[in-house]
């Protein structure tokens, strides 16, 4: 995302205009090198978030709550002495580069007015936040004591780093502008900018001209074009006004709340693939298990010919009783099932008797693991496909509630119940399918077993349109047809949407069986079987069209 040194710019001048003047209250620490200063300003109290994560690092106001740490760190108190009951002055960039500085007027413990300078670093991987007074390092999120670095630790100079390319405002900018290609050419030699902002600025250059394009570019905040916009979809970016290379643009107020838009979208996508991958983990440590039922069941049954044989020793054995004596450990009978001689081995401990029930005993045993065997492949069969079906459902997964249906799904299937029992006694929350609306028709889709049951045995009547992807698991499709005929690219959407939401979702083309409902069987749970159906060939849905 643009996190870059022309839209930080304009975020400085919208943070001054809401917290100049304003007074620090509180500061906490909220974990993974962030922290909340609650600032009263302009008779409001305002959450200021800051963070030097690699992934979040920025400045900006939220409304989102943040749970305070229990401890704060020693950054966190290092703030706290200095800053608390501070006035913040302004908010400034520094060096033309991706450096917000926050300067803060408090007092010391002699009560004296001092002047401190907080620096937040948004750099990637070497993001920082820098507490400094009269040039020296008081403390930093993140201390470096390294020979190959800048030092950056308490009682070290504080210094700038190295910018190492043309700004902006720099008289030579305008020339590498006008012979500047493409938006690489213009990374490689302007500082401060992303990729975004670079493709914007030619297409401003090719409008306006290189000087109005960079004098635009370098003072967005008072440009006529300010508004503050994120993408709705994919990717998550924030911009000081709509790029021309955004799509599904969202508006804002101001720039804090564009960030604070994809900041929360981040952490929502990040916690849904950490607990995609819990699922996904624990269910993938099941099915090893039933991969191992599954090769150990097909060994039994290779070897399951042999129970027959036991049987024919054992009756061969009892036509030579009178040969039999305890004390032999092999001997030699015509095989009468096989019209040849046979060598038979005994236990020479056993009577003749015993030897002979030995062998009736095998067989007997080999008939019932046999059986066992063959009830285990069935059933290790079936969890298997059961496994494949869950996996493709927790990819589809998007709510809070339907991750805690899908771990419901997860923790019954593999018998590894960690569902509190408080959670256990509360009805579980039922999400609905997903749902479209096209060309006057209702489209539903199903992204795990109890929205399927939900589309096809509630929502469909006997004439709607009921689709699925071709020998694949995945949702089932409904076309709410109300006595309709349904038109093909109506039936096109819906199977782009089942696509989407099945095993096949990431090849390029993939295969749609639709039928009428009413020629949908119901087999075991949600398990269903279909007749009289018809074949589609879709891509299957982008994930900005859902």
């Amino acid at each position: 995302m643009p996190n870059d040194m022309v839209t930080l710019k304009a975020l400085c001048r919208e943070l001054t205009s809401e917290l100049g003047s304003g007074r620090i209250n509180r500061i906490a620490s909220t974990g993974n090198d962030s922290y909340v200063f609650l600032v009263r300003a302009k008779g409001k109290n305002r959450s200021l978030f800051l963070s030097a994560k690699s992934d979040t690092a920025g400045v900006y106001l939220t409304n989102a709550d943040h749970s305070a740490d229990e401890v704060p760190n020693n950054f966190c108190m290092s703030l706290r002495k200095r800053l608390s009951g501070g006035v913040i002055d302004k908010f400034s960039i520094e060096n033309e580069d991706r450096i917000i500085k926050i300067d803060v007027i408090s007092r010391n413990e002699l009560n004296d007015s001092k002047n401190y300078a907080l620096y937040a670093e948004i750099m990637g991987g070497a993001s920082n936040l820098i507490l400094t007074a009269d040039g020296k390092i008081i403390d930093a999120a993140k201390r470096v004591v390294s020979e190959n670095s800048r030092p950056v630790y308490p009682g070290a100079g504080y210094t700038l780093p190295q910018r190492g390319k043309t700004a902006l405002f720099e008289e030579k900018a305008v020339g590498i502008l006008k012979n500047a290609s493409t938006a690489e050419d213009v990374l490689r030699d302007l500082n401060g900018l992303s990729p975004e902002s670079a493709r914007e600025l030619i297409a401003l250059r090719d409008r306006l001209g290189a000087e109005k394009a960079l004098a635009t570019m370098n003072d967005l905040y008072d440009s006529p074009n300010f508004s503050p916009t994120a993408a709705a979809g994919s990717p998550n970016a924030f911009y000081a006004y709509p790029y021309r290379g955004v799509k599904d643009a969202k508006t804002f107020s101001t720039l804090s709340e564009a960030i604070d838009f994809c900041r929360r979208k981040a952490v929502s996508e990040r916690e849904r693939a950490a607990r995609a991958k819990r699922s996904e983990r624990l269910i993938s440590s099941f099915e090893k298990k039933i991969e191992r039922h599954i090769a150990e069941s097909k060994r039994v049954l290779s070897e399951s010919g042999k129970a027959e044989r036991y049987l024919e020793i054992g009756e061969i054995l009892k036509c030579n009783f009178h040969r039999l004596q305890k004390g032999l450990s092999i001997i030699e009978c015509d095989d009468f099932y096989n019209s040849r001689s046979v060598k038979i081995e005994l236990n020479p401990t056993f009577s003749p008797k015993k030897n002979i029930e030995r062998y009736f005993k095998l067989y007997s045993k080999a008939k019932g693991a046999k059986r066992f065997a063959e009830e285990d492949l069935a059933r290790s069969e079936e969890m298997s496909d059961r496994i494949k079906e869950i996996k493709t459902y927790i990819r589809n997964c998007r709510t809070e509630a339907e991750f805690a249906e899908i771990e419901r799904d997860v923790a019954a299937l593999t018998g590894r119940d960690k569902i509190p029992v408080s959670e256990k006694r509360r009805t579980p929350q039922k999400t609905p399918p997903y749902r479209t609306d096209y060309e006057g028709f209702t489209i539903y889709v199903g992204r795990n077993s109890a929205q399927n049951e939900k589309v096809t045995f509630e929502l469909a009547a006997p004439d709607d349109v009921w689709l699925h992807a071709k020998n694949f698991h995945g949702g089932h499709g409904l076309i709410v047809a109300d006595g309709r005929q349904v038109p093909e690219k109506v039936i096109l959407k819906a199977a782009s949407v089942v696509a989407r939401f099945s095993e096949n979702r990431d090849s390029p083309k993939s295969e749609v069986d639709y039928t009428l409902r009413r020629r949908v069987k119901r087999l075991k749970g949600v398990r269903v079987t279909y007749t009289d159906y018809k074949t589609v060939v879709v891509a299957p849905a982008a994930e900005e069209e859902l």
